[in-house]
């Protein structure tokens, strides 16, 4: 090597050296204006703990999924992604779906056969048994089976949503709308655009000639080219383009595509965040029924942040509007939907997604995996972990029960019963007897957990029997967050045949109970098993209630039913569980379990990596690695 290379070696590596050098705190990078990836890698450079990490980000007020995302992406190791997430969930443990599901996208994940099989030995789980169901884990869903395994130690009642929260991250919409940003690159400064028309601190709207959404997401974006940035918090919801209707048939087919476009897009201080969409087409256009999706990619990132499911119907030339739930009220009250979750800064990029990808969702078994290995942990102030397993494995039997008919639960009241003979007498009970229930009005989602305690004063409020004077009116509250689907809001037990149950309908759209298939499910005695299943017929309004009575009523609760029905028999009924058939997209992820739930024995499983798809070396261990604590057997997952 001669002396000017050794010179130009010398001056590189001490540039290098200032610059791993010059990090004070993330706090104090994230005050500079370092994004949070930019930080992340200093940080991490210089040996800052991960989970530490995450707690420093939120601190700096990074919002709790992004730093969770971040972190788990850098630091990439397996026990890492596991103590960011466990970390993220203590910070915020309403949010636990959502963050588990950010290190479930995550690309080119390291959790591998080698690092479950370490943390397996030093927290002692996880033991290889003889009679073991085995769960083969891709390397693109170790990441999500860690994630729940780490959430489910803070919040174990909320695996069901965790579960579902991947399932969604991992069987995304799969047609590009519309987009904003770049998404796999960070811009040179630190936002797209430049310093009229820019993505940071702005709100830009669309321009009124431009109809046709941007489908990829990986070209260059500049917002000079269809934004303007004459936008303001009270033009939300108001927006019009002058997009020509298109009188060809095949063009009209061609461009069907286009006519939902992001019209207007609010990148305010703190939460202030919203998006505005602009239906262009002469046709309603429903959200939930086409499957449309936002996902906001992270400062660089070629895998999304947040999944949003949206939920609502745009009318022909109309808008809709998006806000963050904790946004201030002058953004808030413009929406037509709130959601966790809509956190994106000037570097980050916008996808609109619609349709719905039918391929079979390879995390849908192993995310249950690790769901029940969480609970089988020691926990000294609860049941013994056995119990409490078996409870869960019940519970998630239900939930993904292997029917003719694939279903997700909406909410439920009452307690399906476990018929083990473990249930006293103050669990083998009716609902309620001689009574009527009504749910709070600051009620905002349903129980999806039909198998848990039921507690009548948590969210329920009790009147005299046969009180149905109010029945078919609900006095909705304002919810931090839109809310997940129907809610049960009124239970009437009565007298003879005086059993009534209405429902109102919290989300953003009408909704045609038949078209949708949902149903009612009435649980009677100790069975684990239906007694009546009752389809529902008819339409229920937005904000609109649904009142279904028994056929030989009075005629007074007569009048205000939608439906009648001679199986609403309610005066033993354990539990009532609202359900809907799943969409489409999902059957196959929901099929995948109940199959593995119906083939194996949960009481002992184990991860398992096929040796060609585990990108790690095999378990490393003074430890014979075929000699186990347990006797002998054979304990690698190799």
């Amino acid at each position: 090597m001669n002396f000017l290379s050794i010179v130009l070696l010398t001056s590189l590596l001490s540039a290098f050296h200032v610059k791993a050098n010059d990090f004070e705190s993330i706090s104090a990078d994230i005050n500079t204006g370092f994004l949070p990836v930019e930080t992340a890698q200093r940080a991490h450079e210089n040996y800052v703990p991960s989970a530490a990490a995450v707690q420093q980000m939120v601190d700096a007020n990074v919002d709790v999924v992004k730093a969770v995302q971040t972190v788990a992406k850098e630091w990439s190791s397996c026990d890492d992604t596991y103590a960011s997430v466990k970390k993220g969930v203590q910070i915020s443990p309403d949010r636990a779906d959502e963050i588990v599901a950010s290190v479930a996208t995550i690309k080119g994940c390291q959790c591998n056969a080698q690092s479950f099989w370490a943390r397996s030995r030093l927290e002692q789980r996880l033991r290889p048994r003889l009679s073991r169901a085995l769960v083969e884990i891709g390397s693109s869903c170790s990441c999500a089976s860690a994630g729940i395994e780490a959430a489910m130690e803070i919040v174990p009642n909320k695996a069901e949503d965790m579960i579902d929260a991947v399932i969604v991250a991992k069987n995304r919409a799969e047609r590009t709308v519309d987009s904003i940003g770049q998404i796999g690159k960070i811009p040179e400064q630190k936002y797209w655009g430049d310093s009229n028309i820019k993505t940071k601190d702005t709100n830009l709207v669309r321009n009124s000639d431009v109809c046709d959404g941007d489908y990829n997401e990986l070209d260059e974006f500049s917002p000079a080219e269809t934004w303007s940035s004459n936008g303001n918090i009270s033009d939300l919801g108001q927006h019009k383009l002058l997009c020509k209707e298109v009188d060809d048939e095949k063009d009209a087919e061609e461009a069907k595509q286009d006519k939902l476009i992001i019209s207007q897009y609010v990148e305010g201080q703190g939460s202030n965040q919203a998006l505005e969409l602009y239906n262009g087409s002469n046709k309603s256009v429903d959200l939930l029924m086409d499957n449309y999706q936002l996902e906001v990619y992270f400062h660089g990132y070629d895998f999304p942040g947040e999944v949003i499911q949206l939920k609502g119907l745009i009318e022909p030339q109309s808008t809709f509007v998006i806000t963050d739930a904790n946004a201030a009220a002058d953004v808030s009250t413009t929406a037509n939907q709130k959601v966790n979750g809509l956190v994106f800064k000037g570097a980050d990029a916008i996808v609109l997604k619609t349709g719905f990808n039918l391929s079979p969702c390879e995390c849908s078994v192993s995310t249950v995996a690790a769901a029940i290995n969480g609970v089988d942990k020691e926990n000294k102030n609860q049941k013994p972990i056995s119990e409490t397993k078996q409870e869960f494995i019940k519970r998630i039997e239900q939930h993904y029960q292997n029917t003719n008919t694939q279903s997700t639960i909406i909410d439920s009241i009452g307690q399906i019963l476990q018929n083990d003979n473990n249930n006293d007498n103050n669990n083998d009970a009716p609902i309620v007897v001689d009574k009527t229930l009504r749910r709070v009005a600051n009620t905002c989602k349903g129980d999806r957990i039909e198998m848990d305690a039921f507690t009548v004063k948590k969210e329920w409020q009790s009147y005299a029997v046969d009180n149905f004077l109010d029945s078919g009116n609900f006095d909705k509250a304002d919810c931090s967050a839109s809310r997940k689907d129907l809610l049960l809001s009124e239970y009437v037990e009565g007298t003879d045949d005086n059993a009534m149950i209405e429902i109102f309908n919290g989300t953003d759209r009408p909704i045609n109970f038949s078209d949708e298939k949902y149903f009612l499910e009435v649980y009677n005695d100790d069975d684990e098993n239906p007694d009546q299943i009752i389809y529902l017929k008819g339409d229920v309004q937005k904000n609109g209630t649904f009142v279904i009575a028994h056929s030989n009523a009075e005629k007074d609760l007569k009048d205000i039913a939608n439906q009648t029905s001679g199986e609403l028999d309610l005066k033993n009924t354990r539990a009532v569980v609202l359900k809907k058939v799943v969409l489409p997209a999902y059957q196959a992820c929901y099929a995948d379990i109940a199959t593995w739930i119906t083939n194996n024995d949960l009481k002992n499983i184990t991860y398992t990596l096929p040796p060609d798809r585990d990108p790690g070396t095999g378990p490393i261990s003074d430890d014979d690695p075929t000699d186990g604590d347990d006797g002998g057997e054979l304990a690698s997952p190799n």
